[in-house]
């Protein structure tokens, strides 16, 4: 028996690849939820897998894309139960929400817990959002769900919690698996079609039939173009357009090279079928995109959670936050300042995505990453093609604004005044501006023309009274990332975070977090995984001398002293980089 295991998260992964050691069929485990699932589960059809096991909404939309059986995990109420005592003392309202198996259970455990969460049923994926949405409105905080639920939920800006699947249900999984699988063999060449197409064309072919399922695919496509098709083309409306017009016709770029698409009905077929030919024309260079990103929306590749830190008892960061509020939706360019790792970024992220700009994409550019001869072409004011005018009806975020030298300051000055932009901009800085100004390695005409509103992070230091809220929310993070169970921290393994000074702020206890949470044995994380994971991180002493381990390779004893100096300097990557002498691209790389 074949099977293909699609998971919705990485930990599912692991947990499956492991218990999937000791059965009897060839498993093989990827990571994709929804749509990407789906494309898993058709490549799976045409590599001829028996059955597909899958999760959730995941599950659901798979069963409705391919001809072959799809074995779902159930949620159990195991799972649910880890879940609830790890929210159980979390601030805020809290509220469960997804399809009847979860929500009936939930608020079954929750009656009998005598746990004050709220259970919502939702019927299919359409109904999550606007039942979300309520919910923000009567003050709800903290969403408890599938995948699907705890992505809309952050879309929206709550905090969101992952129901995670334990190895109950992944083996009660795996016996379904085997017991549909004599049953549904006989159907294994339904829909085989005919392998007389050409077979060593030099371009893509793949046929899709009415439901928009991969019937046929030649090697080429397999092998060259299958990924980037399926991610650049909306591959229903392609059929859907064929088969009701006749033709179809667009291109697609991927890593610089560009496609050919044409897709045509196929003759004298009793079944309704469309055949697509992609052919591949000459790359073309394209402009270097380093430190550039566009942000068209939330997703599970985006590099910055926005709900971390939004939810707070700091009546400082509160005040932050009612501000962001009042500026979401102004024309003023905003200026976002605070120490390293404090949620810049991540506020940038929130104030775009909560405005009515939100459907508009967020252009990031890290001033401390682009190369000169980018700005040539970011800031060309006789061009109507460059990436920041071209996103008008957008946000640009001028990320780390301090690294840019003042001949790019002036450019992007005259720029600015010469380009009536209607854009939203804001920017951050990793250092304090004022400084930089008295220094005069920043124009103050430039800090006012973009600081019209601005915006404060406190440090953790200041708002110790967050650091558990912070705790919970990246444990429920790194269950899902690694596959654990664990459902809090302990008392005085808290305190050993509320006594140590973060300079690298939530970043720094993020990375802590991670640690403890791999360290952590048992159900909950305890002062001595705490302290471990705090070894390394606390910064030195004066004059007290640390050794440095000088075994193995010169690359691993180079990487202990660029930690050691990066430790020594606070985890702040500009003054690490100027002691070693480095620019911060060469320290980022060196420091993965």
């Amino acid at each position: 028996m074949k099977v293909m295991a699609i998971a919705p998260y990485d930990g599912l992964k692991e947990l499956m690849i492991k218990l999937g050691e000791n059965e009897d069929f060839e498993l093989q485990v990827e990571v994709g939820d929804l749509q990407k699932g789906v494309m898993l589960a058709k490549a799976a059809v045409n590599n001829r897998t028996d059955i597909i096991i899958s999760r959730g909404g995941t599950a659901e939309l798979i069963q409705k894309e391919v001809p072959i059986p799809v074995i779902e995990i159930e949620v159990s109420g195991y799972d649910m139960l880890r879940v609830l005592t790890l929210v159980k003392d979390y601030p805020g309202k809290t509220a469960i929400v997804g399809f009847s198996p979860i929500s009936e259970g939930a608020a079954a455990i929750c009656e009998i817990l005598d746990m004050d969460i709220s259970a919502y049923r939702v019927a299919n994926e359409e109904e999550v959002e606007p039942h979300l949405v309520e919910l923000q409105k009567e003050g709800y905080q903290m969403i408890i769900g599938d995948v699907i639920t705890v992505k809309k939920a952050e879309q929206l800006g709550l905090n969101g919690i992952l129901l995670t699947s334990g190895k109950e249900s992944v083996l009660k999984a795996f016996q379904n698996a085997k017991k549909m699988h004599d049953f549904f063999s006989a159907l294994k060449n339904k829909y085989l079609i005919s392998h007389n197409i050409i077979q060593e064309a030099k371009d893509g072919i793949v046929v899709y039939n009415q439901k928009v399922q991969a019937v046929f695919s030649n090697p080429y496509f397999k092998e060259e173009v299958n990924k980037a098709f399926e991610d650049k083309i909306n591959t229903k409306d392609a059929v859907k357009e064929v088969l009701n017009r006749g033709i179809f016709k667009t291109v697609f770029d991927e890593k610089n090279v560009l496609w050919k698409v044409t897709g045509s009905p196929i003759p004298s077929s009793k079944l309704p079928l469309a055949v697509f030919r992609i052919q591949r024309y000459k790359s073309n260079e394209k402009q270097n995109m380093q430190g550039i990103s566009i942000v068209s929306s939330l997703t599970e590749n985006s590099s910055v959670n926005i709900v971390t830190g939004m939810l707070t008892n700091s009546e400082e960061m509160n005040n932050t936050l009612k501000m962001a509020e009042i500026y979401r939706d102004k024309e003023a360019p905003i200026w976002i300042s605070g120490e390293d790792g404090t949620g810049k970024e991540g506020l940038a992220y929130y104030i775009h995505f909560n405005s009515i700009r939100r459907s508009y994409p967020l252009l990031v550019i890290d001033c401390g990453l682009i190369e000169e001869v980018q700005w040539d072409t970011l800031l060309d004011a006789e061009s109507n093609d460059n990436l920041i005018s071209h996103n008008e009806n957008g946000t640009v975020f001028l990320k780390n604004i301090n690294y840019l030298k003042l001949s790019i300051q002036k450019r992007l000055m005259d720029y600015l005044c010469k380009r009536s932009l209607r854009c939203r901009l804001i920017a951050s800085s990793r250092e304090n501006i004022q400084a930089l100004i008295k220094k005069g390695d920043f124009y103050q005409d430039l800090y006012d023309l973009l600081a019209r509103l601005d915006l404060h992070l406190p440090s953790l230091r200041n708002r110790k009274e967050d650091i558990e809220g912070f705790a919970r929310l990246f444990i429920s993070e790194f269950n899902t990332k690694f596959g654990k169970q664990i459902v809090g921290i302990r008392a005085d393994a808290r305190e050993e975070l509320e006594n140590f000074e973060f300079l690298g702020n939530i970043e720094q206890l993020k990375q802590i977090i991670e640690e403890s949470v791999l360290l952590a044995n048992g159900p909950y994380i305890e002062r001595r995984d705490v302290k471990e994971a705090l070894k390394s991180k606390r910064p030195l002493i004066e004059n007290e001398k640390a050794e440095i381990d000088l075994s193995g390779t010169l690359e691993e004893i180079e990487q202990r002293i660029i930690k050691k100096v990066w430790l020594e300097e606070g985890m702040n990557h500009t003054k690490t980089a100027d002691r070693l002498g480095i620019n911060r691209t060469t320290l980022w790389r060196k420091l993965k």
